[in-house]
């Protein structure tokens, strides 16, 4: 089985392949003993139990004796849901993933440690992957915290080092190579501190089908871009400000540091934006129909008026100041 995979030659120092007639596991040697006893095995679940995390799907939890591991049971979203639900034709899907992450790590680039890959064939046809990951503690997700910046409720210096940091973070995954298949604010996390005056500490999340390239062209760059400001601007036009067009500045100084190039890059991100805003629109409403579930951070918070939350801002027509 395992000759039809050919990543797992890929994986990283300190992973071995455990298998199964009917399943693959990659496990991180560190956790093996402990998953093994909690009955975590290339055909068996042991332990699992819904967790108290949620991403796209609702997250799976992995209790040991020393350690809660999240796991993520991947999931079709959107259309595809209807049709083949949790079955995957490709079962290397996770094994790739943790691939990238530990390449990721190795570059000081902050993604939580994935301990654990697993394809188990489905019944008649298709794969069922999971992916195992060291938990993330005292964390919000930046989708939360533009939501209190639209109530007034995150402001002032913390706010703008925010912004600052999550334009050097795009800055240093694109200086690596890395293409994130998703990167929106639900996938960029800031783990807490206890001295407000620290630099935010965030980290990258969920890299399914994410790429890595020796050099990231122009193109692959913008799009992640576009794809991050798209999100950000789709629930400012339906819930009001989050971010200003100074706000939006301080991102792309974070990103770029030659003032002509990141005008350009605002130039290119804002016309893309304002071309296939119909064409998105369509999408999301396609989606919506056929129950795609409501995302929390959508929810106007109880200290914001709702008139604001009415006010429709699309900052694809706001210029950023400098």
């Amino acid at each position: 089985m395992a000759a039809s995979l050919p990543i797992l030659d890929d994986l990283p120092s300190g992973y071995f392949v455990d298998e199964g007639p009917q399943g693959i596991l990659a496990l991180h040697t560190d956790v093996a003993r402990t998953f093994h006893e909690a009955g975590y095995g290339p055909e068996s679940d042991g332990s699992i139990e819904p967790g108290d995390l949620s991403g796209r799907q609702p997250l799976l939890a992995l209790d040991t004796e020393d350690e809660r591991f999240v796991v993520r049971r991947f999931s079709h979203g959107g259309l595809l849901r209807w049709l083949t639900g949790a079955r995957y034709s490709d079962p290397g899907r996770p094994f790739r993933e943790l691939v990238l992450s530990a390449s990721l790590r190795q570059a000081g680039i902050q993604t939580p440690q994935v301990v654990g890959a697993r394809a188990r064939m489905a019944p008649g046809w298709g794969w069922y992957i999971d992916l195992v990951t060291r938990r993330l503690e005292d964390a919000t997700d930046l989708g939360f915290l533009l939501a209190q910046a639209r109530a007034g409720e995150l402001s002032g210096p913390r706010w703008r080092r925010l912004v600052g940091a999550t334009g050097q973070l795009v800055r240093r995954l694109h200086r690596h190579g890395c293409r994130h298949a998703d990167l929106t604010p639900t996938n960029i996390v800031l783990q807490k501190s206890a001295d407000p005056e620290a630099e935010p500490s965030l980290w990258i999340i969920d890299l399914d089908q994410s790429d890595l390239f020796a050099n990231l062209s122009k193109a692959e760059r913008l799009g992640n871009l576009r794809r991050l400001h798209r999100h950000v601007a789709r629930r400012d036009a339906r819930l009001g400000t989050s971010l200003t067009g100074t706000d939006l500045m301080r991102f792309l100084v974070g990103y770029e540091k030659d003032r002509s190039m990141r005008h350009a890059i605002w130039r290119d991100v804002a016309t893309a934006h304002r071309r296939r805003s119909l064409f998105h629109g369509l999408g999301w409403l396609a989606e919506a129909w056929f129950g795609k579930h409501e995302d929390p951070r959508d929810e106007v918070p109880r200290s914001q008026p709702l008139a604001a939350a009415q006010q429709g801002v699309n900052h694809s027509k706001e210029q950023p100041h400098e």
